[in-house]
């Protein structure tokens, strides 16, 4: 093991043993590996002196990719994360984890906090220590949109909501409205619930929204054809933002039939911070559109991807 990306390997298994409390049978099922081969990487890393006393992780944000990258954008942070030759599944192993810590450090001076879905927002969140924060007067968490027409848990937008009130106190919101209604009049009925007003004026005034980046065509499928019809396909849709889809110039693609229960734009741009999370090859473009919005205010994604959006912007 001498190639960055097996160090960053036995990096983050570490983190995953010794400071994320996972077992080794744990481990091995999460990395798709044998438990001995986790013993093996344990010792290994204390061997390179990667664990001392605590976990010594060569990570950290590339600080003048990340200035030229906001910059190019009009953003104001985020992560840029070395990558060294990892592909794309470690990539975004590698984000979460940063994320998760980014997160954690945020946390001590925000109150009020909005959720997307998605695979990478639940992972993020499972990612996340369980935090003893002392004045929590103010402090919520809600869903910016409402749950999918799926039983995929990280697209259940309540579940998400409560799995972060557990492991930080944040006072929960929760929003029983399907994103998808199936006409204008039933999105109606819900937008006339003392529940949706209550969390819609939230919306009106976050200290922070999370969201993850989705690609076009999007997995799993946010009703597309019934939203759209062939209309993402004609205005060249490159990615997904809580459920708004864009092209590469970052425009926000409209139809008559998209009636979806989710926060406004202009909500978005009113937020302290928006903060993105991707990286990885398949995802430059959905990335780079999503950039072009004007939604986002902070990016979190790795080196390689930071350097292809800046010369391809």
């Amino acid at each position: 093991m001498n190639n960055h990306a097996d160090i960053l390997k036995l990096v983050e298994i570490s983190r995953l043993y010794y400071e994320r409390n996972l077992t080794q049978a744990e481990i091995a099922k999460r990395m798709n590996i044998s438990r001995p081969a986790v013993s093996k990487l344990l010792s290994e890393a204390r061997i390179r002196g990667i664990v001392t006393i605590e976990i010594k992780s060569p990570l950290m944000s590339d600080e003048p990719l990340l200035r030229e990258l906001s910059e190019v954008f009009g953003l104001q942070g985020g992560l840029v994360v070395p990558s060294g030759s990892a592909d794309d599944k470690l990539i975004t192993t590698l984000l979460i984890s940063q994320a998760a810590l980014y997160f954690e450090k945020l946390l001590a001076g925000v109150k009020k906090i909005g959720l997307g879905w998605g695979d990478t927002m639940g992972r993020l969140i499972d990612e996340l220590k369980k935090q003893t924060i002392t004045d929590l007067k103010g402090c919520f968490v809600c869903p910016v949109i409402g749950s999918a027409p799926n039983d995929i848990k990280w697209y259940q937008t309540n579940e998400l909501a409560r799995s972060f009130a557990e492991k930080t106190g944040f006072m929960p919101y929760y929003m029983h409205a399907p994103a998808f209604p199936v006409s204008l009049k039933n999105k109606k009925l819900f937008e006339d619930t003392i529940e949706y007003k209550e969390i819609s004026n939230l919306w009106h005034d976050l200290d922070v929204v999370m969201l993850g980046i989705g690609t076009y065509p999007s997995v799993p499928d946010q009703a597309t054809a019934a939203r759209f019809g062939n209309l993402l396909r004609e205005k060249k849709a490159v990615g997904m933002l809580a459920t708004y889809y864009f092209d590469g110039d970052g425009n926000l693609i409209k139809s008559k039939d998209d009636i979806v229960i989710r926060i406004s734009p202009a909500d978005l741009r009113r937020a302290a911070k928006v903060i993105v999370i991707g990286g990885g090859t398949k995802k430059i473009s959905a990335i780079r559109g999503s950039l072009k919005t004007g939604l986002v205010t902070h990016v979190i994604t790795d080196d390689k991807t930071a350097q292809s959006l800046i010369n391809y912007h």
